[in-house]
């Protein structure tokens, strides 16, 4: 061995150590610093990173209208729930003066039926209100799911960073949260769409109904309509079997078979309503889906210009009874009208039966 010096070319850069170390002479300038360090690509523009940027801003307008939406559902319910409890002061007053008892037509509740119809027509006009921001919301989630698309697209682009897809992920997420958002808006806004029409289309004959009671200067109740959605709603679905109430369907012979009621118009004014809605309100809480026949019986006897008479005055005073069970809300497609006539008749009778 010598005691002379390791040559010191072996400790400067560009030696054997230096290249174990990881080093190389064409990354290395002559002061032994690397040419290429390390690079960030979190500021590194590319077409995604601008496709990222244009996507991010439409998912906040996206997000802008969701929640304008949200609060303009809220406003149309509290707005509804007014209108509502307004309506029903209207109608309660009217019911309250009915259920005393006041003078036939009163000019008073007259005035108040029509306060209520304007609240009812309100609520009318709220459901319209509702009917777009259901539009809106449709049209939001279209615009939703073509974003999430594009979103979903970008991903393939050629030439992105890393920090291009996580930005994109947070897109995406982004959008499929708001998705839901929408969804579950759509949901709320289109129930109660369709909780107004059916409440709707009962309160207006509720006040078809109240309209007849002020006429008459008497209370019925609710429209006879509401007795049919109930027993539907509750799945009650029976039909009376066998025709009439004594249990034989003889055609409409008076006599044969026993009516609900018979009306007999041997004064003006006959004053037949209350006991007309009582009878028919009675049948369809036993029997929802029954239908019913209207029959104008008219004397048998006199020549014949005085049958005629007779059969058209039954016949009149019969659709005087079609009309008033209209008003009670019964469907005119549950009612069929026959003619009779018996010798047991002095006067025009109109009698009502089960079918």
């Amino acid at each position: 061995m010598s005691d002379t010096p390791a040559p010191e070319v072996i400790y400067r850069s560009g030696s054997h150590d230096t290249v174990l170390a990881g080093r190389t002479n064409s990354d290395t300038g002559s002061s032994g610093a690397a040419i290429f360090p390390p690079v960030s690509t979190q500021h590194f523009e590319t077409l995604v990173t601008q496709k990222a940027r244009d996507l991010n801003h439409e998912l906040e307008q996206l997000r802008s209208g969701t929640e304008n939406s949200s609060e303009q559902l809220q406003e149309l319910q509290a707005k509804n729930d007014k209108a509502a409890a307004d309506y029903y002061a209207a109608v309660a007053a009217v019911s309250t003066e009915l259920e005393g008892g006041t003078t036939r037509g009163n000019p008073i509740l007259v005035d108040r039926w029509n306060v209520a119809q304007e609240k009812l027509n309100a609520l009318a006009q709220d459901s319209g209100q509702l009917s777009d921001l259901a539009t809106d919301l449709a049209n939001e989630a279209s615009r939703a799911s073509y974003l999430l698309d594009e979103t979903q697209n970008a991903f393939s682009i050629s030439g992105a960073v890393p920090e291009d897809h996580k930005k994109l992920t947070a897109i995406q997420d982004g959008v499929e949260q708001t998705i839901a958002v929408i969804n579950r808006l759509m949901g709320k806004t289109n129930d109660e769409i369709n909780r107004r029409s059916t409440y709707l289309q009962s309160e207006r004959a509720n006040l078809q109904t109240l309209a007849l009671g002020i006429a008459n200067g008497e209370l019925y109740g609710k429209s006879l309509s509401d007795t049919l959605f109930r027993k539907t709603l509750n799945g009650d679905h029976g039909l009376y079997k066998g025709g009439s109430a004594a249990g034989g369907d003889t055609g409409g012979v008076p006599g044969m078979r026993k009516p609900l009621v018979i009306i007999r118009f041997d004064r003006p004014n006959v004053n037949y309503d209350q006991a007309l809605y009582t009878a028919v309100h009675q049948a369809l809480e036993k029997y929802p889906a029954a239908k019913f026949e209207l029959v104008a019986v008219s004397n048998l006897e006199g020549n014949a210009a005085q049958l005629a008479l007779a059969s058209e005055e039954a016949r009149k005073n019969a659709e005087m009874v079609l009309r008033s069970l209209q008003d009670m809300g019964l469907p005119v497609e549950r009612i069929r009208l026959s003619a009779a006539s018996s010798k047991d008749v002095l006067n025009s009778e109109v009698h009502l039966y089960l079918q």
